[in-house]
């Protein structure tokens, strides 16, 4: 009998000693039209996914939320919040807090090129978004925190992918986010744990379906192919090269030759379409990975893939790269021919850039730049004219047999390479310099001049910089481009989206937005941007001679080498810098000596280095 009541008592203890949501503070009492609110209180409980009937609403209307504990929450204000003074409060299933009030302002007015940021919850976004075919834009930041943002820069909704499920952690680390013609987005998402998801969230942000797999990593994708499937490369046990409906039936898996026994290092890059006869219908898909772990006593080379699109391998190629020497140019990428380009570094040449056959994986010719310390991965016009960096600070265009068109030299410190607009007339570039505060720069294609440059500002007091390469819209004007921001709070983690337009006239020289000469955060949590444009006025391009390198470079070398049920959805949701290796066993001088980039390129590699699996037995 005393042990039964003393059951008893066990059994309603915590429901007698749990207590509606009480919040303390906000992080700003004003907020702009999709920006992010902290809220700090106590017994705010679990986040939703976890549990059921928890929410933030402000003004009695459920919105998005991020990162949810006992004691803190990000909530954002979403798309269907209207501009003005309002209350914010925490629903639990023990009561609701106190209203607190709130005034939700006008998302700011473009700052000359910036129509406009969005603040992610994670200190980083570490691949390229998604566009859907309305223009939202899909991004997943590093927590695994999955946001949809209309083209007006409001947020429509968040998906919170490891609560989802069932974890209370997790990360947006395994690959980029890839959106289908109907707007359903794919993402994969790493629990807290040995397993590996790809969830599939349909347009209006509720979740369709969740495949996992155990014991496994990203290999590459996930990306959407030419019928409208969806393609992804994960490790085994039950992994391989897999192609999958948008309903979630497996088509094919092939356990790829190599198999993919593990890949801890680099992995993950976007995964690519071409045609094996250069003018012909998209039948191949390609993506490089470096396999094995070093950890587990296993050989780590890098290889090159090719598969059909019926589940056929159809080459590998050892890329006579060492382990780690990919870094963020281990993404592959197709040219109008069909040729395949892969950047990597080995012996005896160091970092060169290489073309392989699509049929049958041969390389076809290499480029070896002087300086030869680290080559970017190419982006490609409508002629095969390719451009490409060296050094982190060379600009170089080719021809499609690899004959110098033009090269300047910039500020150092580009880690991530170039992306080039849909007409072929203008490349965005990343950048950091040596402070490092981060830059975006457009040059023009034709010549390799500068058109513009925007400085990213100080952020929390600390440098942001750009994460992914730069991503275009169809039409050409508009690039999206994220930043990391390091050595943050950890109470006061974010990142950025930023929206920039292309079209409309240059700033004068010399003149700055509103705000960007200062450097300092934004105040209140408020999603205004903050940056400086510069024209090609203010900044020395080095701009060569057609067919001439700049003075301390040279034209380099190019060889030919004859070789679901709904699971529920978050609260709102209606109804990649990572460390540089460097260049392996090179002596080549570093571009970015400052050690507050390295620490930031450790911080965003964290993620990666830390799922070194044991499988069980």
């Amino acid at each position: 009998m005393q042990f039964s009541t003393l059951g008893a008592v066990l059994a309603v203890a915590p429901s007698v000693l749990a207590a509606p949501p009480h919040i303390t503070s906000l992080s700003s009492a004003t907020v702009a039209q999709n920006g992010r609110v902290r809220l700090s209180g106590t017994d705010f409980g679990k986040a939703p996914g976890l549990v059921q009937g928890s929410s933030v609403e402000i003004g009695g209307v459920p919105v998005a939320t991020a990162r949810w504990d006992e004691t803190g929450i990000s909530a954002y204000v979403t798309h269907n919040i209207p501009v003005g003074d309002t209350t914010i409060r925490v629903i639990t299933s023990e009561g609701a807090s106190e209203a607190l009030p709130l005034t939700v302002e006008p998302l700011p007015p473009p700052d000359g090129k910036v129509a406009w940021r969005f603040k992610v919850d994670g200190m980083a976004i570490n691949h390229r978004a998604g566009i859907g075919p309305d223009g939202t834009v899909v991004t997943v930041d590093m927590l695994g925190f999955v946001y949809a943002i209309g083209e007006d820069g409001l947020l429509r909704w968040i998906h919170d992918g490891p609560r989802r499920a069932g974890y209370e952690h997790g990360s947006g680390y395994e690959g980029p986010v890839a959106v289908g013609a109907d707007g359903s987005s794919y993402i994969g998402i790493e629990p807290l744990g040995p397993d590996l998801q790809l969830h599939a969230v349909n347009p209006d942000g509720t979740l369709r379906w969740v495949l996992n797999k155990p014991w496994a990593n990203t290999v590459s994708g996930p990306a959407i192919g030419p019928e409208g499937d969806v393609y992804w490369a994960v490790t085994e046990p039950g992994g391989g090269m897999q192609r999958i409906r948008p309903s979630g039936e497996l088509v094919w898996s092939h356990d790829g030759e190599p198999v993919f026994d593990a890949a801890y290092y680099d992995r993950s890059h976007e995964m690519i379409f071409g045609s094996s006869t250069g003018d012909g219908p998209i039948d191949r898909l390609y993506f490089a990975v470096t396999l094995g772990d070093l950890y587990q006593g296993m050989g780590t080379p890098p290889f090159l893939f090719a598969f059909d699109l019926e589940g056929q391998q159809q080459w590998s190629v050892w890329v006579e790269s060492l382990s780690g020497s990919f870094g963020p140019r281990g993404q592959a990428a197709v040219a109008p021919d069909g040729k395949v380009y892969l950047s990597s570094w080995g012996n005896p040449n160091g970092w060169g850039l290489h073309a392989y056959a699509p049929g049958d994986g041969e390389r076809v010719w290499s480029y070896y730049p002087d300086p030869g310390n680290i080559v970017s991965m190419p982006a490609f016009d409508a002629d095969g004219n390719l451009y490409v960096m060296h050094d982190g600070a060379y600009l170089t265009s080719l021809d499609p047999d690899g004959a110098m068109r033009w090269e300047i030299w910039m500020e150092p410190g580009s880690k991530l390479g170039p992306s080039l607009s849909p007409d072929g007339q203008t490349i965005l570039i990343d950048g950091m310099n040596i402070a490092p505060d981060g830059e975006i720069a457009a040059y023009e294609a034709a010549t390799g001049a500068q058109l513009w440059k925007i400085m990213f500002p100080i952020e929390n007091g600390t440098y942001q910089m750009p994460s992914a390469r730069a991503l275009f819209t169809e039409d050409g004007t508009r690039a999206y481009v994220s930043t990391a921001i390091g050595g943050q709070p950890d109470d006061d983690l974010y990142g950025y989206m930023y929206a920039i337009d292309l079209e409309g006239a240059p700033q004068e020289p010399g003149e700055e937005t509103t705000d960007g000469s200062t450097g300092e955060p934004d105040p209140g949590e408020s999603s205004g941007t903050t940056a400086a444009e510069e024209t090609a006025g203010e900044t020395s391009t080095g701009a060569a001679p057609t067919g001439e390198a700049p003075t301390g470079g040279s034209e380099g070398e190019a060889t030919s080498t004859g070789e679901g049920e709904d699971a529920g959805s978050s609260a709102g949701e209606s109804g990649g810098a990572e460390a540089d290796p460097g260049a392996e066993g090179c002596g080549c001088r570093s571009s970015n000596g400052s050690g507050g980039a390295l620490a930031l390129g450790a911080l965003l590699a964290h993620g990666r280095g830390s799922r070194r699996r044991q499988r069980p037995g």
